[in-house]
């Protein structure tokens, strides 16, 4: 185990609040840790560091919407669960093969300025979603578990492949492709996040060999690891109820106006 600095441990707790933050509220997590690392400096090596703060993000899915994935287990909602099923696989069989190339465009010097475009891809996407969701009126029923139906999860599986793009916010890809298909809020949002589930693990699960050898080197800054994931679950919590709360309040343009200046910036300035 490496001895940490004090400003080591930081590095870490900030890593974390940006990947707590930015994993649920719909900015983008992946182009917030590009630019965190790159702008910013902060650049910890192997993806250990990238595992334990997605686990934290599981723990905090968990928190919030444990009682939910239990109640689809209890009542047997196996419809639900395929369609959570069928937008994973989508997911898995149209970002898979593009993994190697993706990580290849995060690593690059040009890294910060394809963050600012995706930005604002999903800043575009963002605001269209608020504005037909206005137009639709969607009005929420009386199961907030009912199944969202099988064209959604399909849309929601393409949008959270795209979302392996860093700045493709996968929260707002996801809740948006299901707003555009009329669904309401509180169940665009609950899939989304129930979503999170499946595709946090089978990203812990491919990366386990690399996190091996990460912890093999000796390179692994325990106690900065769990500093960060503290931090990234707590702020985990805090984002998705931040963001439930908005989204009663029809509130979605406030990220796209988010996403819009932090993609301007990293265009011109970053």
């Amino acid at each position: 185990m490496l001895e940490c600095p004090p400003l080591e441990i930081l590095d870490y707790i900030i890593l974390g609040i940006i990947q707590g933050l930015t994993e649920f509220l719909p900015v983008s997590s992946s182009g917030h840790l590009v630019l965190a690392q790159q702008i910013l400096g902060m650049n910890p090596q192997g993806v250990t560091t990238e595992i334990v703060l997605h686990l934290a993000t599981l723990i905090s899915v968990l928190v919030v919407y444990g009682r939910d994935l239990l109640d689809l287990l209890r009542e047997k909602r196996w419809n639900y669960i395929g369609a959570l099923l069928l937008a994973t696989i989508v997911t898995a069989a149209l970002a898979l093969p593009f993994k190697d190339r993706i990580e290849a465009l995060v690593d690059g010097p040009q890294a910060v300025h394809y963050v600012g475009i995706c930005l604002l891809v999903t800043a575009s996407l963002l605001l269209l979603a608020e504005l037909m969701e206005k137009r639709l009126g969607a009005v929420p029923g009386p199961d907030p578990l009912a199944t969202p139906g099988w064209g959604r999860a399909l849309a929601a599986g393409v949008a959270q492949a795209c979302a392996v793009l860093p700045g493709i916010s996968r929260s707002g890809s996801t809740i948006s492709s299901m707003l555009l298909y009329g669904l309401d809020y509180g169940r665009a949002a609950r899939f989304s996040f129930l979503l999170s589930v499946p595709a946090i693990l089978g990203a812990v699960v491919l990366s386990l060999p690399d996190m091996a050898a990460d912890t093999a080197s000796g390179n692994v800054p325990l106690p900065a690891l769990l500093a960060g994931f503290v931090s990234a679950a707590v702020c985990g919590v805090l984002a998705i109820r931040f963001l439930l709360v908005l989204l009663r309040r029809r509130r979605l343009y406030y990220f796209s106006i988010y996403c819009a200046a932090v993609g301007l910036w990293a265009l011109l300035g970053g």
